[in-house]
């Protein structure tokens, strides 16, 4: 019976809720350890429309209208020419995307994961996990400092570009690319909630940048679409939260990054938007007040060499993680925490070909993802002088990880 069966989920973010809630769902005793006391905010997280199916099937849509989550209605983009571009995303049966506050959304996942019956153990850390037999023996510390052990069938790996679990039992991670980020959130000359929305534009969407007159954009203190601007050293992230500040990340590589920048120098952050007249605009029109120094943000395209082993696998950014310029991030986390959940359900029923479908899922769409992202920063042109863009030029980008190239020092 599967109710007599066991399953330990390392990692409570968006990947790890959605795989225990499906775990719990189909009759598995799940536990999550989570090694955070309480979720913690991560600003600028869009959720596109093409996730509403999913959330739609698991019974989560309803979450998007709570605690003041901001309707988004597309991206804008400076991409391969100076004249900015629009993609507004349309009503229909997919509805709106949404500017997460991501502290309360991931709240309110492990409240249904723990209605299902998930017990979810914030501020717990796994110190020790060994293979006992057929199962899995695990150490855990308390937040009070108490020694536990725990003992589960299977193990699922939800931690991030960490993958500490997989990487504890003899997984490693390959990067194709050096991609970090600097974020900061810009505060409101008015403070108070965004409660207004804008409406979308009617226009069709385009393929590749096309000219707007900014007279027809919305204004940029309440323009609830996301903004992307190249620039020689890197790109620009810009997207206006519920709570009134505007998320702004700079993204290049590390060994690019100017180390005023990197130290989370506030100034040498508004210094650097000189390159990028979109966001710097948006930004003057916000305030140009930063709530806090700029904070780090790892952002490279990597993955395991091994997604999975005998009674584990690994699911979320620590199987594959995406650059952000994608918009998979959210999304694609819960998507593989849905498929994950499935898998190690089915793998405790007997099906001995879930974890070869579940892996099969996984190098589909992480394969489709290389072949789009080397499209998207081929369609850049203007800085190909510029060793970010050079970089992302170069015949190997998104096709061999960097330790497997040559000259990618440039």
């Amino acid at each position: 019976m599967l109710t007599e069966r066991r399953a330990v989920v390392v990692g409570g973010g968006p990947a790890g809720a959605v795989a225990a809630l499906v775990l719990s769902r189909r009759g598995v005793r799940t536990t999550v350890l989570e090694a955070r006391p309480e979720p913690s905010s991560r600003p600028g997280e869009c959720l596109p429309p093409s996730l509403t199916p999913l959330l739609r099937h698991l019974g989560l849509e309803d979450l998007l209208a709570q605690d003041g989550h901001l309707r988004a209605h597309g991206h804008r983009f400076v991409w391969g020419s100076p004249r900015p571009g629009e993609r507004p995303f349309f009503s229909g049966l997919r509805g709106d995307g949404w500017h997460l506050d991501r502290r309360a959304f991931e709240a309110r996942l492990i409240e249904r994961a723990r209605a299902a019956g998930v017990d979810f153990r914030a501020g717990h850390r796994l110190d020790r996990v060994a293979r006992d037999g057929d199962g899995w023996h695990l150490e855990v510390t308390s937040p009070e400092g108490a020694r536990t052990t725990l003992a589960a069938d299977v193990l699922a790996d939800a931690t991030g570009r960490a993958s500490s679990v997989a990487r504890r039992l003899g997984a490693q991670r390959v990067r194709y690319d050096r991609l970090v980020g600097v974020t900061a959130r810009v505060t409101r000359r008015v403070t108070g909630r965004i409660t207004a929305r804008v409406a979308a534009p009617t226009a069709a969407p385009v393929a590749a940048p096309a000219a707007a007159p900014l007279a027809a954009r919305p204004e940029h203190a309440a323009d609830t679409f996301t903004l992307v601007e190249a620039t020689p050293a890197g790109w620009w992230y810009s997207a206006l939260l519920a709570d009134g500040t505007l998320a702004v990340a700079f993204m290049t590589d590390a060994d690019l990054l100017p180390r005023d920048l990197a130290t989370g120098d506030p100034a040498a952050f508004l210094r650097a938007l000189h390159d990028a007249p979109e966001t710097r605009r948006r930004v003057s029109a916000q305030g140009d007040r930063l709530a806090a120094p700029p904070q780090p943000l790892s952002a490279d395209t990597s993955r395991l060499t091994r997604v999975a082993g005998d009674g584990w696998l690994a699911l979320g950014d620590a199987a594959a993680a995406y650059d952000p310029l994608s918009s998979h991030g959210i999304g694609s986390a819960m998507g593989s925490g849905y498929y994950a959940g499935h898998a190690l359900a089915d793998v405790l029923a007997g099906r001995d070909d879930a974890v070869t479908t579940y892996l099969s899922l996984l190098q589909n769409a992480y394969g489709a993802y290389l072949d789009l992202q080397r499209q998207h920063y081929a369609l850049e042109r203007r800085f190909l002088d510029a060793p970010f863009w050079r970089r992302r030029h170069a015949p190997a980008y998104c096709l061999d990880p960097l330790d497997a190239r040559h000259g990618t020092a440039a």
